[in-house]
């Protein structure tokens, strides 16, 4: 299966048409879109704009380990935040 693959195995099979399967195309565009979130929100967050970013957490979690609370900054940066709340949300007046 791909996943067990690193990703210059898998690179190294991509580069190569004939050994390809529709599996492997599917893992590298997942690992791709995975690589492009993470280089959007923790290398060039400074240079963006539209990416939000959950900057804390408050309260009790659930089964799925969200918590009652969140906290998003609308930029990198940014002196405002505002909290959401299951069910209901509110921002803070600044």
């Amino acid at each position: 299966m791909t996943d067990k693959m690193t990703n210059e195995e898998l690179v190294k099979r991509l580069r190569n048409w004939d050994e390809c399967s529709q599996d492997d195309y599917n893992e590298a565009a997942d690992r791709i879109e995975r690589m492009s979130k993470f280089l959007r929100h923790n290398v060039f967050p400074e240079k963006l704009f539209g990416v939000f970013f959950i900057c804390g957490e408050a309260g009790e979690k659930d089964s799925n380990g969200i918590p009652e609370r969140i906290h998003i900054c609308p930029a990198y940066g940014s002196d405002v935040s505002y909290v959401f709340t299951r069910g209901k949300s509110f921002a803070p007046e600044w």
